[in-house]
């Protein structure tokens, strides 16, 4: 994401403009310069531009290399004196380069960005059918492009039965989707369910359960991580992939023009694998009194991350303690409230977060969860739990808790630790195993 002293730098015309940098009407969620700068093409600035001030921008700046994003791909495509192949055919271009006598050159490395992912994902285009949502877009055209190439029957799907692309094969809108449930893979290049308007997508679990052929759902969206799309794709038990390494990709293959030297596969893989565990919640989840709470905040420490404990979110909401509101009002009402947290903090990233014991009585915490976290099950023996102002652990028994809720920890745990030693032990042995 960009940081204040970007932001502000790109607005003040005094101060001096970094070599490289991103172009678009709404960046501020941008994970670019983050990426760039582990690239090395850095100093990198963010610059929201209105449509009336990108011609001098891209004319008249100092600028070296640019990327382009929303909604200026077509129009950047437009204003370059030179592009490429795959800038050309697809009439997009989301990297610039400048020489030193202002010529512009235009490229579209979204699509190499694409054939990574597919690569890496060992995912055979060749006579499958792919279906692409936003088809017409700028992401979408370079999707259908890359999918062409690879030898895909590229259906698109959009909201405007009248738009046309000479890279797909058959254009449809979402009413007509039933035609093409034999699909054998899926891509979502529409905003639909990126933060923050998390938990929606493009179809129905329903939907996409009909889809019997499919080997692959791809949803370009990483913020959150999981969207609404993956989740159910993973849920159905399909590979599912989002669009975090075809942003590193790209940024990979324009870095390496605006250096000229290029970037390795392996640092590719490197960069998303360090992006992705930066961007991902730790989410602790287990019995009462297993140490999610303090091995959580040790935890935190250790990560310089920050630490959140959903009881004590409760505790600010309610005024009384966690476990006096559940006694209080009882448990039907206490899970509510602890939902609501749950929603609260869901589309935060980068977090260690300790949840209250209960969290997975209520299904519908599971995705909210999930689609920027990765779920660790803390255990510990039965007998070596305390009882001491947990309500249900007194009223209804460890061993009855047990049996309702380690069938549901099992089924929702990415990673199951055992707690064998103090909260800093712990935490430093489930930063290894993670």
């Amino acid at each position: 994401m960009s940081s204040n002293s970007e932001q502000q730098a790109s607005s003040n015309p005094t101060a001096p403009l970094a070599p490289y940098g991103l172009i678009g009407e709404k960046l501020s969620h941008s994970w670019s310069a983050e990426i760039h700068e582990k690239l090395g093409s850095f100093p990198y600035q963010l610059h929201e531009l209105s449509a009336s001030e990108l011609k001098g921008f891209l004319k008249d700046q100092p600028w070296r290399g640019l990327n382009v994003t929303i909604p200026y791909k077509k129009d950047a495509c437009a204003l370059a004196d030179a592009t490429s192949k795959d800038a050309q055919a697809i009439g997009a271009a989301n990297t610039l380069v400048k020489d030193t006598n202002g010529f512009i050159a235009a490229d579209n490395t979204d699509v190499y960005g694409f054939e990574y992912l597919i690569k890496s994902l060992k995912v055979n285009l060749s006579q499958k059918k792919a279906i692409v949502f936003g088809a017409f877009g700028g992401a979408g055209q370079a999707i259908c492009y890359a999918l062409k190439k690879g030898g895909a029957y590229v259906v698109g799907v959009s909201r405007n039965p009248h738009e046309s692309s000479s890279y797909v094969d058959c254009a449809i809108t979402y009413d007509q989707l039933k035609l093409h449930y034999d699909a054998n893979l899926l891509v979502n290049a529409t905003p639909v369910g990126m933060f923050p308007h998390a938990g929606v997508s493009p179809l129905s679990k329903e939907e996409l359960s009909a889809f019997t052929s499919l080997q692959c759902v791809i949803d370009l969206i990483y913020n959150p991580l999981r969207s609404q799309l993956l989740l159910d794709a993973e849920s159905l038990g399909i590979l599912n992939a989002n669009g975090l390494k075809m942003l590193v990709a790209q940024a990979a293959r324009a870095s390496s023009l605006f250096l000229g030297k290029d970037v390795s596969g392996s640092q590719i893989e490197s960069i998303s694998r360090e992006l992705h565990a930066s961007k991902e919640n730790i989410v602790l989840i287990g019995m009462p009194g297993v140490g999610k709470t303090s091995t959580g905040e040790a935890l935190a420490k250790l990560l310089n991350r920050p630490w959140i404990d959903t009881d004590f979110l409760i505790k600010q909401k309610a005024h009384c303690e966690a476990a006096t509101y559940l006694q209080t009002y009882g448990e039907a009402a206490f899970r509510r409230l602890e939902h609501e947290v749950i929603q609260e903090i869901s589309s935060m990233s980068g977090v260690v977060i300790s949840c209250g014991g209960g969290v997975v009585v209520t299904p519908a915490n599971y995705q909210l969860l999930r689609q920027n976290g990765k779920l660790v099950y803390l255990t510990r023996p039965l007998e070596d739990l305390a009882i001491a102002g947990r309500p249900l652990s007194q009223s209804v028994g460890i061993q009855e808790l047990a049996a309702v809720r380690i069938p549901l920890y099992e089924a929702w745990a990415d990673v199951t630790f055992s707690c064998l030693g103090s909260p800093d032990a712990d935490a430093k042995s489930l930063l290894d195993t993670l």
